[in-house]
This record gives C-alpha cells, structure tokens and sequence, in this order.
C-alpha cells in the first residue's frame, strides 16, 4: 500500500478531508486567535491610545504632505503597519493630492486667462483682460458709437440707427460683421473702433446681361487704327429691395470689356533703322501693276497693295502675282464705297466680299484695309460687325491721283518722311503714267537718305506697341466676344454723325 493510501485508511470516513495546501486551523485548547477577536484587515487598533493608532494617524498626515509636495509620486509608505493595512490609506492619500493638484491647476489657469493685456484702441494704450471682446471693448473703454442706418438698395434711409452697431477695424483692416463678432483681444492688438455703417435692406437678385460698347482713343491723329481690345458681355446684379420695392443695379459678376479702337502713329522701336512702306490703291491694273512690281524687283524692295475686290475678281493673276513677288495685299473694299455713309449690312458685304476675294486668290488670309478717301468714322467701325482688324491710311500723299507732274509726285512723297512714314500712290483708277517715271526717284531718293523700304505689316510689327496679332495683318475676333451696337458715349459726343474720326492727311480717289 502506497502512502496516499495509507493516509487514507488511517483517516475516519466521517472527518472532513483538510483543504489542500491550508494550514490547520489552531485547536480550541489554545484560545480564540486574533482572527475571531479583530475585524479583517481593520487599518486601526481599537484602542484610541495606542503606539499602533498614533502611528498610524501620523502616517495619514505625512502620506497626505508627501503626495502634495512631491505631486503624486507613487503613494506613502507604512510604518509599523503590515501591507493589508497600509493599502486603503495609501488610496485616499493619492485622492487627496490629485484633488489638490487639480485645485491648483483650475487657479492658475483662471488667473491666466483673466489677465490684462496692452493694446492700443483709436490711437491710445489701454490695459484689458486678454480675449475680451469688441463689445467689451467698448463698454471698458466707455465708448458710444452711433449705429448707422437702414438703406434701402438705392440708398434711401429706411430707419435709422437700424444699421451696423459700430464699425472695427483691427491693424487698419476694416473687420466683417461675423468677424468683429468673432474677434477676441490679444496682446499688442491695435483696434479702432468707430461708428457703424448703414446695412442695406434685404433684397431680391437678377442677374442681368451688359452688352458692350465701342471707344476711340489713342493718339489724336496717326496712320493706323486698330482694335486694341476686342468686345466681351458683362453680368451683373440687379436688385430689388424687398422693404422699399426699388430696383437698383448691384455688385459686378463679370466685367464688361468695351471694344476699343485705337488710333495710332507707327514708331519703329529701333532707332539705328529708318523704315518706310510705300502703298499702291485701286489696283490691281493691267496696265501698271505689273510694272510697278517689276521696279519694285529692279531695287529689291516690297510693297503694299490695297485692291479692289471686283479688280481682283477681274485679274486675279496680278493679284496673286503681286503676293508671289514679295509684296503684300490688303482690301480697299469691294467697290470703292464711301464706308462712312453705309449701313451695316452694306458696309459689312464690302469687307466680307473683298477678304473672301483676296483669300480664295492669293491664299493669303487679311483684315488689314484702307478706307477709299480716308473716310472710316467710330459708326463706321460700329458697323464693321469685327470683320476688320486694321485701318491704314498715311503720312505721305503723293496726289497723284491730281496728275501735279512727276516731280510734284517725288516731292510730295518725299518731302518730311520718317521712320514710320506710309506713302500713298496708286496703280489704278486712271492714267499713272506720272507714277511710274515718279516712282524709281522716289525710292532712289529716300534709298540715298537711309531709309528701308518694307510692308505695311512689316512696318506694325517694328512697333512692340502694337497687338502681334494686329501686326500681322490678320487678326479677328476671338471665341466668346461679342460686336458691339453702341458707341460709348461721354455726353459731349458720340459719334453717330458720321463724323472723320480717323481719316488721312489727303485725298484718295
């Protein structure tokens, strides 16, 4: 029989089998133990007197003083007290110094933000507590700004004192309503504080369409006028008080862009360079054309040629020729028109007409034009619908077209050219005899003075100042503008008289 066995045999059947691993509990023989006698786990002794409770309520005091001056650095140690009892006490003395530390934390912290701080308001230092507002602002500073009053959106005064309180202005910029609200004083601030603005009546929006219109300006007299800016339809508001019923135009959605037309006089941007165009009308001839172009080879110079439309139509190989020699086409309208005296449509079939021409024959695409007798008026580029790009007119009248004699011609283009300068003579209309024995001494002349002969849109683009789009002789209007129908006017003209407000020195016939 093994050992577990043998203790088994020798216990009674009715005695209860002891706990594994507990201690035998002391016989009645010995006495009551301190178990039956003391409350389980009691943290005192029961007596008030004793070395044991002394000890202990000094170790609460000194537990409480070591939490709060080391700031809760794990607990108090008993003396004399055994663990069971030392761990209550222990819990209360952490409880007590975290309370003291938070007591402390909620001080410092309202002490801080409750100090005063230096700003300066309307030009002087004043001393307030740190995050006040505008309106304690003002009541600390003894302040009385007047409320503006409510407008209606022409501006009338609905009722007074109904406006904003008081206008702020924080660093000199002047604050919103939701931000003067919002606004909260920090040290160094500088706040001007003064009366409020008018608020404007709750209204109603329309948003509403602004056509364009047409302006001249430039120089007062020059031998080109171009659109410098091409047209675009604004937006804006257009409200309608809700109180007082009165519609007046609002804030600006999309700014309209005016089409304008500027007159100019070409100046090279070099000044080592002295150039100069020369310029044929009412061609292409059968009788001169051809022989203008073969001086023109003989010097090895180019020139520009403003054709008739239905001259074109009728000799369409001089037209291209004069392309494929160097020189340069622009349109001198269908028919010799005065432009100034046609309606819009009749006026836009010239130009249409005339570049259609000039394209399907030459394969060169042109906006570039001269007005027969100089005569091209803001109605008149009113009435253009944007098809042209370019007026070009001139410094020098040959007045050939008067038949003064070749030397006349000579002088007469000649005489007072410079960088910039455009010649007018012609290849058609009449008898140019007188031309072409003139022509050879013109070039031969200012050739001997120093200057280059070039084209027209050679000579725009010498000129930064110039759109490179307009100097190319070619521009149209882009995608998303749109023509203007009135001149802008500025009630001491506008021009729809059909006065010259661009026109040549001469005549051209």
């Amino acid at each position: 029989m093994d050992a577990r066995s043998r203790a088994t045999a020798s216990r009674p059947y009715d005695q209860p089998r002891p706990r594994a691993g507990a201690a035998a509990r002391p016989s009645a023989s010995r006495g009551r133990s301190r178990y039956d006698t003391q409350p389980r786990y009691a943290s005192q002794p029961r007596g008030r007197g004793s070395a044991r409770g002394r000890r202990s309520g000094g170790n609460l005091l000194a537990g409480g003083m070591a939490v709060l001056a080391s700031g809760i650095t794990g607990g108090t140690r008993s003396s004399g007290l055994n663990r069971r009892q030392s761990a209550p006490s222990g819990a209360r003395n952490v409880i007590v110094g975290i309370v003291a530390v938070a007591v402390v934390a909620i001080i410092g912290v309202l002490l801080w933000s409750n100090r005063k701080v230096d700003i300066t308001l309307n030009g002087e230092a004043m001393s307030i507590r740190v995050g006040s507002t505008c309106e304690e602002v003002i009541q600390a500073a003894e302040l009385s700004p007047k409320a503006g009053n409510l407008v209606s959106v022409s501006g009338k005064r609905l009722q007074e004192g109904a406006g904003y309180a008081y206008t702020a202005k924080l660093g000199g910029n002047e604050l919103s309503e939701d931000d003067a609200k919002n606004y909260r004083v920090s040290p160094g601030d500088s706040l001007d504080i003064s009366d409020g603005g008018d608020r404007m009546e709750d209204y109603d929006v329309q948003v509403m369409t602004e056509e364009p219109q047409l302006e001249m300006g430039g120089d007062a007299w020059g031998n080109l006028s171009y659109v410098s800016q091409w047209p675009k339809a604004g937006q804006y508001e257009m409200r309608t008080g809700k109180q007082s019923g009165e519609t007046a135009r609002g804030d600006t959605i999309e700014e309209t862009q005016n089409a304008v037309v500027t007159i100019h006089q070409i100046s090279p941007d070099d000044d080592s360079k002295k150039l100069v165009a020369l310029t044929f009308d009412d061609g292409p001839a059968e009788t001169y054309t051809e022989k203008y172009l073969e001086i023109l080879d003989k010097y090895g110079i180019h020139a520009t040629f403003f054709n008739l439309g239905q001259n074109i139509e009728e000799y369409p190989e001089l037209a291209k020729e004069i392309c494929d020699r160097g020189s340069e086409v622009m349109s001198h309208t269908y028919q010799h028109q005065q432009l100034s005296q046609l309606d819009a449509s009749a006026l836009q079939q010239e130009f249409s007409s005339t570049f259609s021409t000039i394209e399907s024959t030459t394969g060169v695409k042109t906006t570039g034009f001269r007005p027969p007798y100089g005569d091209f008026t803001e109605k008149a580029w009113l009435n253009s619908g944007a098809l042209a790009s370019v007026s070009v007119l001139w410094n020098q009248d040959s007045l050939d077209w008067k038949r003064p004699g070749v030397d006349a011609i000579v002088e007469n283009s000649t005489k007072n050219v410079t960088s910039g300068s455009i010649i007018l003579m012609h290849d058609g209309g009449g008898n140019r005899d007188q031309d072409v024995e003139a022509l050879p001494k013109i070039i031969e002349k200012l050739q001997a003075e120093g200057y280059e002969f070039v084209t027209v849109t050679e000579l725009m683009k010498s000129d930064s100042s110039i759109p490179a789009d307009v100097a190319a002789g070619n521009a149209t209007m882009p995608d998303g503008c749109v023509w203007p129908t009135q001149i802008k006017s500025d009630d001491s003209s506008s021009d729809d008289s059909g006065s010259d407000s661009s026109s040549g020195s001469g005549s051209d016939s």
